[in-house]
């Protein structure tokens, strides 16, 4: 086999956490990450997605940033997820990169308290330029989030930084617009929406409505109330929960009042729920039948079973 010089580092950085020291004993990053749990397969799958990592000094990059980790509160079973994810983290300085970009996450409202679930979630959110954090914040300053809401933004959606401002986030929130909801606060409700396309899973969740006759403005109101409607799937989640409404006799405007009624369970909540009202002989609003606890919908059914 001929190895171009990418292949041929390649193969360098594998055999470098592969083969033991002159002494018989495995090389010391090896070691460190087994302590923590990766096994020596899952550490040179890493080297083989980013073999640079094979050759950080454990007393210079990878333990201090390990330290740091544990620090903020993350568990040592998460060291290794996190080495996974982004071992590019660790190869960047504390003192010059990390701690001044934690600093500037914490000043426009990115919760403390919470770095060990953030990085954990997404250990990337650490990893982008100044220049790229500051864009996206701009924007969200622009589409009208406030510097509080922003914070809690990242620190609930954290990937929210891999999206671009130009290719995801402005055109998502000229679209959502488009259909008369309201951007700012749609992406403080459901960031994750900003990140999914617009031609194969936005639209069709719309195209959807609007074949069966709903309107855009009601579409728009459905996305106010219920921000995370275009997140879902239709073949598994909308289609057969908006079949079953039309068996239920419901007027098709209560699901513009009540779009939460495609957040839940189809076996598990709505038919049980429509089975126990209708055996009772009562008519609730769709709110009333699925949102209240099972304790609360047994009392409103016994309270107006004698009244229908």
């Amino acid at each position: 086999m001929i190895l171009t010089p990418t292949s041929s580092n390649k193969q360098k950085a594998i055999a470098r956490v592969s083969t033991p020291t002159s002494g018989g004993a495995l090389p010391e990053l090896v070691l460190y990450l087994l302590d923590y749990g990766m096994d020596h397969e899952e550490i040179k799958n890493v080297v083989r997605k980013f073999p640079a990592f094979a050759y950080y000094n454990v007393d210079r990059k990878i333990k201090p940033l390990v330290e740091l980790l544990l620090e903020l509160g993350v568990p040592r079973s998460g060291i290794p997820g996190i080495i996974r994810k982004r071992p590019q983290l660790c190869g960047i300085s504390l003192t010059d990169n990390l701690k001044p970009m934690m600093a500037y996450m914490e000043n426009i409202g990115v919760n403390k308290a919470q770095w060990s679930k953030v990085i954990c979630r997404f250990p990337a959110f650490l990893t982008y330029s100044r220049q790229k954090v500051e864009m996206t914040v701009s924007y969200l300053t622009e589409l009208g989030v406030s510097k509080e809401n922003i914070g809690k933004i990242l620190t609930r959606c954290p990937h929210l930084m891999s999206y671009s401002v130009n290719d995801n986030l402005r055109p998502t929130a000229d679209y959502f617009r488009s259909i008369g909801a309201d951007a700012a606060s749609l992406i403080q409700k459901c960031p994750q929406a900003f990140g999914l396309n617009i031609e194969s899973k936005l639209k069709p969740i719309t195209e959807f409505f609007l074949e069966r006759e709903f309107s855009i403005e009601e579409i728009g109101i459905m996305v106010n109330r219920f921000g995370i409607i275009h997140t879902l799937s239709l073949q598994e989640n909308l289609i057969p929960k908006y079949e079953y409404f039309l068996t239920m006799g419901y007027p098709r405007y209560e699901l513009v009042k009540f779009p939460q009624y495609f957040g839940y369970s189809l076996e598990q909540r709505i038919k049980p729920r429509y089975a126990r009202m209708t055996g009772c002989g009562v008519r609730l609003i769709l709110n009333q039948m699925l949102s209240v606890s099972e304790t609360r919908f047994e009392e409103i059914l016994q309270k107006k079973s004698g009244g229908f």
